[in-house]
């Protein structure tokens, strides 16, 4: 089923991010799905045959059934995401959405038993994906909610800090390892935040991060567009060649004028036009437009 779908099941997430008008969505949005009706396990198998026959209609019903359980879920997760709750419950109706199509009823589980490991997955995807710098992996992030809850757990019992490797021990994952996963959550700064030197003045971050003499990857840049070049002109004859790169400057990075080469040659500058012209040609036919796209 598309995404488009969720606007027929009325699971839409608008596009609000101030507090206020987010809260407002997802008051609205629950009070929408109190409406839908809990299934019975003999409802909801009727229903996953009619899905086997391609009914949409029914898997429909099946999603909106379980509305409230991707509710239920995110609330339990939102402690894990910088997302917005609202977006997390979207998340987490896509997973419902594929959970609908996989589902097996002949194995005898409930569908919300099932759905919920769907839903899990779809949420923790979306906040690997979108609330750190960089790609968190869900095993990772499993990983750590395992490592919080038996942290917790054991700093309860004993009434004091318990140290991560003492947790990681409990849990059979090595510390070292804990430790990297736990780096993975390290906030990041903005390179505009101001800070304070030693005279009391004050400097970004960029100005200590920024180096304006290092130009390797406009170097490198410049070299590979240099080689390509070289590479498509080599398809000319050797006049050709020599003609191309004085009128665009690809030898030494001055152009010259048709008058200054023809002088060079001893022929007119009509004829270092003709040859110009010959050469760009030749380009174009041989389909090596690279060289057209620089100089134009």
């Amino acid at each position: 089923m598309k995404r488009e779908s969720l606007i027929e099941m009325k699971i839409e997430a608008k596009s609000e991010r101030t507090e206020g008008t987010s809260d407002n969505t997802l008051r609205t949005y629950l009070r929408e799905i109190s409406a839908y009706p809990q299934l019975t396990q003999e409802q909801e198998v009727e229903l996953a045959k009619r899905i086997e026959n391609g009914d949409l209609e029914a898997k429909q019903k099946l999603i909106q059934a379980n509305l409230k359980l991707v509710v239920t879920i995110a609330r339990k997760s939102i402690h894990m995401s910088s997302l917005p709750i609202i977006d997390l419950i979207q998340e987490g109706n896509v997973g419902l959405m594929v959970a609908a199509e996989k589902y097996n009823y002949k194995l005898g589980y409930r569908f919300a038993t099932y759905a919920a490991w769907w839903v899990k997955q779809a949420m923790f995807k979306a906040i690997s994906e979108q609330s750190h710098c960089m790609k968190i992996p869900v095993y990772i992030q499993e990983t750590l909610s395992k490592f919080s809850k038996v942290k917790t757990l054991m700093e309860q019992e004993v009434n004091d800090v318990v140290k991560n490797e003492d947790v990681a021990k409990k849990i059979n994952i090595a510390p070292d390892k804990i430790e990297m996963f736990l780096s993975a959550y390290t906030k990041t700064i903005s390179i505009e935040n101001g800070l304070e030197r030693g005279d009391g003045k004050e400097l970004n971050v960029a100005d200590i991060l920024a180096d304006n003499n290092s130009l390797v990857s406009v170097n490198m840049e410049y070299q590979s567009l240099k080689n390509d070049l070289n590479n498509v002109i080599s398809t000319l004859k050797e006049r050709e060649q020599e003609v191309v790169k004085m009128r665009y400057g690809l030898d030494d990075s001055e152009k010259h004028t048709l008058e200054e080469i023809g002088n060079l040659y001893g022929v007119t500058k009509e004829c270092i036009r003709q040859t110009e012209l010959r050469a760009l040609k030749k380009l174009k036919m041989t389909g090596e437009d690279l060289l057209s796209c620089y100089i134009y």
